[in-house]
């Protein structure tokens, strides 16, 4: 079976290649130009000030700490309920795009509309982590056999940073990204929107991603010399293979823009697309339809709006599209131009809980407000004031509300904080409430056993938060960070498989620029123990793992971690090895 595959593809890069006039090498990459129809881009370009609050999941979709969130000017890294939120951007009104990193995994990547200025947005992205599908020697090429695809590499086509021919081992990291899954809205890259080859913008209906990348024997990244094309055959999913077109186009993810750009196409010979691609991303075979944007509102049975929810839009031939909506209930997106879809809701167990025909729509539209029935035992819902220790109403701050282990953040406005939280499981939950005064920097937390129902808790931010400061010496430069004013975060990690617990400390500018560091101590004990350090400053990125650190003063949650550290990083730029040495005192969460 393999020798069949290995020939078929071996005739199809063969094939393919002949018929493809484009020469690129390696010092000389392509030019590169934005699209325009009518001498106007396909997509505007109209920036806003929005907010935006989200969640990250792993593979196993359990919170993921500590990983770093990226949107318009800002940074920042998710807490220990693997959430973030940046309470004002400047964002793309038409398109604006979180990019999530974190080792380990393939960037995480949502594209969403803004429903409007000083509006706060939601996205919710599950990373998928890097699986080696194989390794081939890079001088002579070779084929990779993935769970769902093959691809063969020629001769001398990857390079290293430096557009050298990359002589060694090469490894190919991949990820299948399946349309069938019930979470693949939370997965894909972008919003399923497009710039096809007539530099339209289009929708698409996915039968099947990719993500890839190579790297070297030293972890180094490589890339494809942008000259010859990789040959691969990927499965279709076993549900769309009767439906899925004999030709499809291929499509590319530009991470700068969020969306998906159309680039070559794919044969379906048997149950499988095959098609060439001359350098790495997320590729996608996808159809393309004709799309208007949407508005609407969608509301509980009380009046209550519904924040924070995804909404599923399906054609009549079974494809997806997704949004969320934001604080206030709104959603904006793309629905398929001059069709009728059905809008429906699932609650926390996967159960449709509210569905309804509506459209179509020639143009764009505003479709007003859903009412939503909600079962009265499916949902929690929490308001009330934030006040100062002199009972003044806090003005800049938000509500942490956990609920059976997942936090939502909730921004105070005008004194006033409201959570609405769909659940899965019944019964009684243990609520948690962390009001936040980022004014006076002081906080509270207080916890309920609440049965699902209404209520009104008034809370009052009283307690002083002592601030967390890091700082550290790096090639002559003193970087220094304190909280509020910086993001400072301490993270346990405990393993899935044992009681080993280690920790991490995350230092970084809120406005997201400037230098940051992260370090990882395997305990907290007081004494010396050994640290991994890796710091990013004025563009450079430094790593070492022979760190000391000296833990003066530990303590429980809420008290204070205190250490010095000191030992050698390398410069990845050059591999020079250089001193750092510094001292933290963190809260320890």
């Amino acid at each position: 079976m393999t020798r069949n595959i290995l020939w078929l593809l071996t005739c199809c890069i063969l094939l393919l290649t002949a018929c493809d006039k484009r020469m690129v090498t390696a010092d000389t990459q392509p030019e590169t130009t934005t699209p325009t129809t009518n001498g106007k881009p396909p997509i505007s370009d109209k920036k806003v000030q929005a907010g935006v609050q989200g969640r990250i999941t792993d593979e196993k979709n359990n919170p993921l700490a500590g990983a770093r969130v990226l949107c318009g000017d800002q940074n920042t890294i998710t807490d220990e309920y693997g959430v973030f939120r940046f309470t004002t951007l400047n964002i793309t009104e038409a398109a604006a795009v979180v990019t999530v990193q974190k080792p380990g995994y393939f960037n995480g990547i949502r594209t969403f509309q803004v429903t409007g200025a000083g509006k706060e947005q939601f996205v919710q992205i599950q990373l998928l982590p890097k699986t080696v599908a194989g390794t081939f020697d890079a001088a002579t090429g070779g084929m990779v056999a993935g769970p769902n695809a093959q691809f063969i590499f020629v001769p001398n086509q990857v390079l290293d940073a430096s557009n050298q021919p990359y002589k060694g081992k090469a490894t190919l990291t991949y990820a299948f990204i399946n349309p069938e899954r019930n979470d693949f809205a939370d997965i894909m890259p972008g919003d399923l929107r497009a710039v096809n080859d007539k530099n339209e913008l289009v929708g698409l209906q996915s039968f099947g991603m990719m993500a890839l990348e190579l790297q070297a024997e030293n972890g180094e990244k490589l890339h494809l010399d942008g000259r010859n094309s990789v040959t691969f055959r990927m499965e279709i999913p076993a549900t769309l293979r009767k439906t899925a077109p004999a030709v499809i186009p291929l499509w590319h993810f530009e991470e700068s823009t969020g969306l998906w750009r159309q680039e070559g196409s794919a044969e379906k010979m048997g149950d499988s697309y095959v098609g060439t691609v001359k350098h790495f991303s997320f590729w996608n075979c996808d159809a393309q339809f004709p799309i208007v944007n949407l508005n609407a509102t969608f509301k509980d049975d009380q009046g209550n709006p519904l924040p924070n929810t995804i909404i599923q839009m399906t054609r009549s031939n079974g494809s997806e599209s997704y949004g969320y909506t934001d604080a206030n209930g709104e959603v904006r997106g793309m629905v398929p131009a001059n069709e009728q879809v059905t809008i429906s809701i699932k609650d926390k167990c996967g159960k449709i809980m509210f569905s309804r025909k509506a459209g179509p729509w020639t143009t764009d539209a505003n479709a007003g407000v859903f009412n939503v029935t909600i079962d009265p035992q499916a949902r929690i819902a929490i308001s009330g004031t934030v006040t100062t220790c002199d009972g003044a109403a806090v003005t800049k701050g938000l509500v942490n509300v956990q609920v059976d282990g997942i936090t939502y953040k909730a921004p105070i406005q005008n004194g006033a904080y409201s959570s609405s939280v769909l659940r899965c499981a019944t019964g009684t939950a243990t609520v948690t409430l962390n009001p936040v005064d980022e004014t006076a920097n002081k906080m509270s937390t207080v916890t309920y056993q609440l049965a699902p129902g209404t209520y009104t808790r008034d809370l009052q931010a009283c307690d002083v938060i002592q601030a967390s400061t890091v700082s550290f010496l790096l090639e002559g430069q003193t970087s220094s960070f304190t909280s509020p004013a910086d993001s400072i975060q301490f993270i346990s990690h405990r393993s899935d498989t044992s009681n080993y617990v280690s920790y991490t400390i995350y230092a970084t500018p809120k406005s997201g620029q400037g230098n940051q560091i992260t370090m990882r101590l395997s305990d907290i004990k007081v004494g010396t123990t050994t640290n991994y350090i890796s710091v990013s400053m004025n563009g450079a990125y430094y790593s070492g793992q022979a760190v000391s650190v000296t833990i003066t003063h530990t303590g429980v949650a809420g008290e204070y971690l205190d250490a010095t550290f000191s030992g050698n990083v390398q410069k990845s730029q050059n591999g020079t090895t250089v001193p750092i040495s510094g001292s933290f005192k963190v809260r320890i969460e």
